[in-house]
């Protein structure tokens, strides 16, 4: 799973829809639509997040992501890790993750893509 650092602010379109440009992220490579991220915000918040949309400017590309649920840094660093069946308790991400949409059940953007 990527780990996305924003180094500088970021639109919100939306309550819990983020617009980035990759130059402003540190990726070494494109992400893909449904792609599973962890964010972390210029603040050091750490997110679950989604790509939902990718677009293409002449000069950049731009991710909207849907945040999910923020983690705590040892559930963050198993997703960037990579999580495996034999290690890591997948019923608490899978949790995790539901308690993300569930406190986001309005976000139209993210049922349009999701």
């Amino acid at each position: 799973m990527e780990f996305i650092e924003l180094n500088s602010p970021a639109r919100v379109s939306g309550e819990h829809v983020l617009v980035i440009s990759h130059s402003s992220t540190t990726l070494t490579r494109g992400l893909n639509h449904g792609e599973a991220v962890v964010l972390q915000t210029a603040d050091g918040e750490l997110y679950a997040a989604e790509v939902i949309d990718i677009g293409f400017w002449p000069e950049d590309t731009v991710y909207t992501l849907a945040l999910g649920a923020r983690l705590p840094e040892d559930i963050a660093r198993e997703r960037i890790a990579g999580l495996d069946p034999e290690a890591h308790d997948l019923a608490m991400h899978e949790i995790i993750d539901l308690l993300g949409e569930l406190a986001h059940p309005e976000d139209p953007e993210k049922r349009e893509h999701g």
